[in-house]
């Protein structure tokens, strides 16, 4: 295994999944009320798809990928209307005791909490653009030639997602025990809002741009 290209798709992993936006404010929000799972299949569903966004980089998909998620078509307002979706439900959840046990760790919430964020991730134009920038900008594709060089990037780039994830979900949650209802109500309205925020931002610069 080629450790340096390892570490190169680490980095890149971290990169992509470190800056703020609406998957770390549900990631924190889910954690800080339900518990250190929930966060960290939120996370898991954005690193899967930035995994996925890697292979199709890695595999010479990027242009064709640019131009199907051309603002002109309807991926940007989708994701949009998502964000803003989840950020009012987020915004109107009901608050709980963060100390006493929910059924957050069902297994259909697990899955609503991965398949949430990887749909988020999946659709978000800025994603799949970031990945191009630095893919072109590390030259990673000149780098991986074969199919196990291939592999690896792409299992770097899950991997550096999933180390981040795991650290602010593990953040989040440390804060959890002692929150009472009126600090949850307070921790859903503001992620909820930041949420919804992101989704009328995305909305808006389609319709202008």
């Amino acid at each position: 295994m080629d450790l340096v290209l390892l570490s190169k798709a680490i980095g890149i992993g971290i990169a992509i999944a470190a800056p703020v936006g609406p998957i770390a404010m549900m990631c924190v929000q889910r954690s800080l009320k339900y518990g250190w799972w929930p966060g960290f299949f939120t996370g898991l569903g954005a690193a899967a798809a930035d995994a996925l966004l890697a292979a199709i980089s890695i595999f010479g998909l990027s242009v064709a990928l640019a131009k199907v998620f051309d603002r002109t078509n309807w991926f940007q307002p989708a994701c949009g209307i998502i964000l803003i979706t989840l950020g009012t439900l987020i915004f109107f959840e009901k608050a709980v005791n963060a100390n006493k046990k929910t059924s957050a760790l069902r297994l259909r919430n697990i899955a609503e909490n991965w398949l949430s964020a990887f749909l988020v991730t999946i659709l978000n134009p800025a994603t799949i653009f970031a990945f191009i920038a630095v893919f072109g900008g590390f030259k990673i594709g000149d780098s991986a030639v074969n199919s196990i060089q291939q592999i690896t990037v792409v299992g770097g780039v899950f991997l550096g997602a999933s180390i981040w994830w795991v650290g602010l979900t593990t953040a989040a949650a440390s804060f959890r025990r002692g929150l009472n209802p009126k600090t949850m109500t307070a921790v859903n309205r503001l992620g909820g809002a930041i949420v919804a925020g992101f989704g009328v931002f995305a909305v808006i610069d389609w319709g202008l741009f």
